[in-house]
């Protein structure tokens, strides 16, 4: 398992903006017009917080495939990453609606950086359960 800490931005939170993402990752296969009721709140991946409460990241499978719906609608999931250039974000977009199926480690930003499950333990992500 790798995690991305989502950090917040000038209109959302780190754990409104974990949550959006990976909503959006979800809405890649099952756009939002086609959902059934039960999908209304499908999602990727897991989000977990910090223990300061403040800090959120997504538990992500690089390896995981998604598949591209053509009725895919990007303008959320992008939205969700304005420091990324403009041009990377069109690559990102283009991959994804040309593709029938892609991995998400295809379309990490490279604004964003993988953390190994000991960076997580080391940054105080997973404290050490209390002893009695």
């Amino acid at each position: 398992m790798s995690y991305i800490i989502t950090l917040p931005n000038d209109e959302l939170t780190s754990q409104e903006r974990a949550q959006l993402i990976t909503r959006e990752l979800y809405n890649i296969t099952a756009p939002e017009a086609k959902q059934h009721d039960y999908q209304a709140d499908g999602t990727v991946f897991g989000v977990i917080a910090h223990p300061d409460g403040d800090q959120h990241a997504l538990q992500v499978d690089l390896d995981f495939v998604i598949y591209c719906s053509p009725d895919v609608d990007l303008t959320r999931l992008v939205g969700a990453f304005p420091e990324v250039p403009a041009e990377e974000k069109a690559g990102l977009e283009a991959l994804i609606e040309n593709n029938t199926s892609i991995t998400f480690g295809q379309i990490i930003p490279s604004t964003a950086t993988v953390r190994d499950y000991q960076y997580m333990v080391d940054h105080g992500w997973f404290p050490e359960p209390e002893t009695l």
